[in-house]
C-alpha cells in the first residue's frame, strides 16, 4: 500500500480533490493507497461557528459514496507536525489578497505544500503535471430519477470568509437576477451554502436537473454525480477542477456569458446536459 498525504485546509473541495486524485491514482496503476489528511487543528475543529458538521465528519460521509472505495484508505493526522506545519489557512488568503504578494508565492515556490505522493508520479512543483481528477461515485449511489424542475445554486455570499478572486466575480444582485430568471422560466431554485448539512447536500445535488455556480464548494459533488453543471468562471482551474462543466464567462461583454446564456435557458440547459452525459459515459469504466 502506498502513502500519499494531503494539506486538510477547511474546504470540501479541497479534500474532494485528494479522493478524486487518490482514486484514480489506484485504478490507472493498479495500486491501493493510504490516503493521510494532515491538518492544522484537531478533530473536533469547526471553523465557522454556524457550522454542525466538522470537516472530518463530511469527508468520511462523502467517501462512502465513492466507486471503489476500498481502493483508499483515509487515515488522518491531527494537529500536524511536518511538511504541511509552516501553513495556515489565513495565509493563502493574505497571498491572493494582494498581487505582488502572490506573484512573490508563485516565483519562490513558497504556500505549494498541498500534497505528495511516495511514489513520485505526482510532485507539487510549480509547472509538473498536476494529478488527475476524474472520477465518479458508485454506481448504486446515482439516482434513477431526479427532479426536471430543480436547479440547484450555491453562490459566495454566504461564505466563512471573503472568496477568493476567480470565485466572486459577480456581485450580490448579479446573482438575484440570475436566479429570478430560471424562476420565471418556471424552474424550482434550491439554493445550498457551506453550511448546509451534507446529507441535504448530497440529495439535493444527486436529484436536481442542473447545477449553476461559481468555481468552489460543492463542485466535486457535482462531478462525482456527473450533473449538468454550468461554472461562472473563465479561470484555467475551473476547467481542471470541473472539466465537464459548461464554463460561462461573469463578463458581460463576452461572447459567452452567462447572462446572453440565460436568454435561451432551454438551450443552455442542453449544452450542459450534453457534457454531462458525455463525462458520465467516459467515467463508467470506474465502475
Amino acid at each position: 500500500m502506498e502513502l500519499i498525504t494531503w494539506r486538510g485546509t477547511p474546504g470540501v473541495g479541497d479534500f474532494m480533490w485528494a479522493l478524486n486524485s487518490a482514486h484514480r491514482y489506484c485504478y490507472d496503476y493498479g495500486v491501493k493507497v493510504n490516503l493521510e489528511f494532515q491538518w492544522e487543528h484537531g478533530e473536533d475543529y469547526l471553523h465557522h461557528f454556524e457550522e454542525e458538521e466538522t470537516i472530518i465528519e463530511r469527508l468520511h460521509y462523502i467517501h462512502n459514496f465513492y466507486a471503489r472505495q476500498d481502493d483508499v484508505t483515509i487515515t488522518h493526522v491531527f494537529n500536524a507536525k511536518g511538511r504541511y506545519s509552516d501553513w495556515k489557512y489565513t495565509n493563502d488568503l493574505k497571498l491572493l489578497e494582494n498581487g505582488r504578494l502572490r506573484q512573490v508565492a508563485k516565483k519562490n515556490n513558497e504556500g505549494k505544500n498541498r500534497f505528495w505522493f511516495q511514489s513520485g508520479v505526482y510532485t507539487d512543483k510549480l509547472f509538473e503535471e498536476a494529478p488527475n481528477t476524474s472520477w465518479i461515485f458508485r454506481e448504486d449511489a446515482i439516482p434513477k430519477k431526479y427532479n426536471r424542475m430543480k436547479v440547484v445554486i450555491w453562490r459566495p455570499l454566504f461564505n466563512a470568509e471573503i472568496p477568493r478572486m476567480w470565485k466572486n466575480f459577480l456581485t450580490v444582485e448579479q446573482w438575484d437576477d440570475i436566479i429570478s430568471m430560471l424562476r420565471r422560466a418556471g424552474l424550482n431554485i434550491v439554493e445550498l451554502t457551506y453550511r448546509t448539512p451534507i446529507s441535504e447536500v448530497m440529495y439535493h445535488i444527486s436529484t436536481c436537473k442542473q447545477i449553476l455556480c461559481y468555481d468552489g464548494m460543492w463542485h466535486y459533488i457535482g462531478k462525482n454525480y456527473a450533473k449538468p453543471m454550468i461554472v461562472i468562471s473563465n479561470e484555467g482551474i475551473t476547467t481542471y477542477h470541473t472539466g465537464h462543466a459548461l464554463k460561462a464567462s461573469p463578463d458581460i461583454n463576452d461572447k459567452n456569458n452567462i447572462f446572453e446564456l440565460l436568454e435561451d435557458i432551454p438551450n443552455m440547459l442542453g449544452k450542459s446536459k450534453k457534457l454531462a452525459v458525455k463525462y458520465e459515459q467516459s467515467s463508467r469504466r470506474f465502475w
